[in-house]
């Protein structure tokens, strides 16, 4: 595949992908996939499991988030009574389908059935509304992560590698939005500090490497 392909959904396996690789085949949709390793992200201060990720071009994203969709719709019949989105308030089916990518294609499709139900107006206009509104917000940049600035600074001086992770973490970390795109996780200022920490490392590292050097 010659454009670059971006992580659409991260499963816990192989197996759990393959409704969805299925889906992608039946449409002829390009994708890939790939294992992420555990990883441990210092500013973040989280550690994320291992993966199977499947990757599409970000201008797929949002044709194949409306293929599942219309899937799960035209399996809503098979829902058991008991199915526990049956038991939502309706300020809860509304939180549901404002963030539909923490949901299940199925979830969302059920969501907005229910609502439709209850008498709530469930338009494809009021549906974008809540999605350009949950995508404006994932898109606002993080919390300045203040203390980690202050720790890679002290280690860059001290010629630390962890201090140069925190600084490419600033500089370069990214998060996808559900339409594909891909926005700085970080405000302009501290991507600025990890640019600046990324320079200090590097030169602590050539610095005490030096002394090393010229003590041996």
């Amino acid at each position: 595949m010659g454009s670059v392909v971006i992580a659409y959904q991260k499963f816990r396996s192989p197996e759990a992908a393959q409704p969805l690789l299925a889906l992608l085949d039946a449409h002829r949709v390009a994708y890939e996939t790939d294992h992420l390793p555990a990883r441990f992200s210092a500013v973040l201060g989280t550690t994320s499991a291992e993966q199977f990720v499947v990757r599409l071009l970000p201008e797929d994203f949002t044709r194949v988030r409306r293929i599942e969709e219309a899937q799960a719709a035209a399996a809503l019949p098979n829902f058991p009574s008991d199915y526990y989105l049956f038991k939502f308030s309706t300020p809860e089916l509304w939180e549901l389908l404002g963030q539909p990518d923490a949901w299940s294609s199925h979830d969302v499709a059920l969501a907005a059935q229910v609502l439709r139900e209850r008498g709530q107006d469930v338009s494809d206009q009021i549906l974008q509304n809540l999605r350009a509104q949950h995508t404006a917000r994932l898109a606002a940049p993080n919390p300045s992560p203040t203390a980690w600035i202050a720790a890679g600074y002290g280690l860059a001086l001290l010629g630390g590698v962890f201090g140069l992770g925190i600084g490419w973490s600033l500089l370069r970390y990214r998060k996808t939005l559900p339409d594909g795109r891909q926005v700085p996780g970080f405000a302009p200022a501290d991507r600025a500090h990890g640019r600046r920490i990324l320079w200090l490392g590097a030169a602590g590292v050539v610095f005490w490497v030096a002394v090393r050097v010229m003590m041996g």
